[in-house]
């Protein structure tokens, strides 16, 4: 378990600022690393599709701020959604909350009051505040105006999304890490035959590694991988 997190929320071990394929988002990523490095008073809202890799970013923040020594919370609102939203009192405390996936509690009047409670809280604390969803603030299904009014204040981006190179280097990247042998003219057939999502590409990464495992291979060879596919 993560030292600092006040929620039985684990940080995925490949979650790494350092790791993330920047692509056309290394203005998004060097504001990560200074917020996480502690400039204070920051406000960030993240938007994009599903896989997109905003999980992955609010996860490497905490990570990065926890080696720096600072406090930090990871709030995924779409498991802790089920949950009372008194959760969320005293989180001011912590010097960064990055808070997951907005569009979950959109409509649910208890959880839009209590985040925008935080939300004051925390500013009036001078914390730092990153948001994500799939789509921006304005966009957000809200009823309550106020919380987007204050969702749209500080800095808005949108993930871009990776071109070919990116996604390759996505493909290999991750499969070297789990001990894999991906060579590129595999990772373009993948590229050619699947969905070119990030998180759909390292979802099927991840059943060729239960399979090759279960095989007891290291080489993902095209045959191998046509053949699971």
């Amino acid at each position: 378990m993560t030292r600092q997190l006040p929620l039985p929320v684990e940080l995925a071990p490949q979650a790494e600022l350092a790791d993330f394929i920047a692509g056309d988002n290394l203005q998004l990523i060097d504001l990560l690393q200074r917020i996480a490095a502690g400039s204070n008073d920051e406000i960030l809202f993240i938007s994009g599709g599903p896989g997109s890799g905003k999980t992955h970013l609010l996860m490497g923040l905490c990570r990065r701020a926890e080696q720096q020594s600072h406090s930090c919370a990871y709030l995924p609102l779409d498991e802790l959604r089920t949950l009372s939203p008194a959760l969320l009192a005293g989180m001011e405390a912590i010097d960064i909350l990055a808070v997951d996936g907005v569009q979950y509690i959109a409509g649910r009047d208890d959880w839009e009051e209590a985040l925008f409670i935080l939300f004051n809280l925390a500013r009036d604390e001078g914390r730092s505040l990153v948001f994500s969803a799939d789509r921006g603030p304005k966009q957000l299904a809200l009823a309550l105006p106020d919380l987007r009014s204050r969702l749209s204040w500080g800095s808005s981006y949108r993930l871009q999304p990776l071109d070919d190179t990116g996604l390759m280097e996505l493909l290999q990247t991750q499969a070297q890490k789990r001990g894999l042998q991906l060579k590129p003219k595999v990772a373009q057939w993948l590229l050619r035959h699947c969905s070119r999502s990030p998180g759909n590409l390292l979802g099927i990464l991840g059943r060729l590694d239960q399979k090759a495992l279960a095989e007891k291979r290291h080489n993902l060879s095209l045959p191998f991988v046509q053949s699971c596919l």
